[in-house]
C-alpha cells in the first residue's frame, strides 16, 4: 500500500478529526482497493493518491463532528458510487448501520467487495433507484441520517432523501459552489417536503455541507415515479 499523504494527516488533526490506527489502516486499504478497480471501472474520475485522500476521504470526514454519538443508528448514502462519503464514514462509525445506494449494478458490486473484504458488517450495498427504494416499508422513514454527494439538482435531491427519513432525522447534502443558488430553486421543495435548513457549513476545499432536519412524515406521493423528479422537479 502507498503511504498516507502527510497533507490529509495534517488536514485532519486541523480539523481535529481523530483517526484511530486500526480505522486509518481501513481507510488506507480502501483507498488502494479503490485505485486498483479504478483503473478498469469509473469510480471517481480523480486518479491521484494525493487528490483521492483529500477530495474523497477528507471531505467525507468533515461530516462526523456533526454525527450524533448515539449507538445503532441507521444511515443511508444515496448515490454512493465508489463509496463516498459512505465507506470513510462507516469506517469510522462501525456502530452506525450503514446502507449504500446506487443504481449502476457494478459499482453496487464494488461497495459489497469492499465491505466484505474489510470487514464492514454494518455496510451493505443496494442497486435501485431512490424512487422505488423510498417507497418500500424497510426503507421509509427508516433512517436517522442520509447523505448525498453529486447525484442530482438540490430540489430533485430533497425528493430521492426526505422520505428515506424519520421525523427528526438529518439530511447532509454535500453540494458545490453552486450551493446558494440551488437553495433559492429549493424554496418549494422544502416547504412541501416538511424539512427546514438547519445549517451550511464551508468546506475547507470549497462548496458547502447544508444540513436539513425533517419535520413531519413525507406525504405518501413522494418520491414520484422513476424519472419524473428529475424531469419536473417540485
Amino acid at each position: 500500500m502507498k503511504p498516507i499523504p502527510e497533507i490529509f494527516i495534517q488536514s485532519c488533526k486541523e480539523q481535529e478529526i481523530v483517526l484511530p490506527e486500526d480505522r486509518l489502516l481501513l481507510l488506507q486499504k480502501y483507498v488502494t482497493k479503490l485505485m486498483e478497480v479504478n483503473q478498469h471501472m469509473n469510480l471517481t474520475a480523480v486518479r491521484e493518491d494525493e487528490a483521492v485522500w483529500m477530495r474523497h476521504i477528507f471531505d467525507s470526514l468533515l461530516l462526523l463532528s456533526e454525527l450524533k454519538a448515539d449507538p445503532d443508528q441507521r444511515a443511508l448514502d444515496l448515490g454512493s458510487g465508489g463509496g463516498f462519503p459512505g465507506i470513510p464514514l462507516a469506517i469510522m462509525r462501525p456502530d452506525m448501520q450503514w446502507t449504500l445506494v446506487d443504481s449502476v449494478a457494478k459499482k453496487v458490486r464494488f461497495l459489497n467487495e469492499v465491505a466484505s473484504e474489510l470487514a464492514l458488517p454494518n455496510v451493505i450495498a443496494l442497486s435501485e433507484r431512490a424512487e422505488v427504494l423510498a417507497h418500500l416499508p424497510e426503507h421509509r422513514e427508516s433512517y436517522n441520517l442520509v447523505t448525498a454527494r453529486a447525484v442530482a439538482r438540490l430540489p430533485v435531491l430533497l425528493e430521492y432523501c426526505i422520505p428515506f427519513l424519520k421525523v427528526h432525522g438529518f439530511f447532509a447534502a454535500m453540494k458545490g459552489e453552486q450551493a446558494d443558488k440551488e437553495l433559492k430553486e429549493s424554496r418549494r421543495a422544502i416547504e412541501r417536503l416538511s424539512v427546514k435548513l438547519m445549517r451550511k457549513q464551508e468546506q475547507p476545499g470549497g462548496g458547502q455541507l447544508l444540513w436539513f432536519k425533517k419535520r413531519r412524515p413525507t406525504m405518501d406521493k413522494y418520491p414520484r415515479a422513476v424519472g419524473i423528479p428529475g424531469q419536473k422537479p417540485i
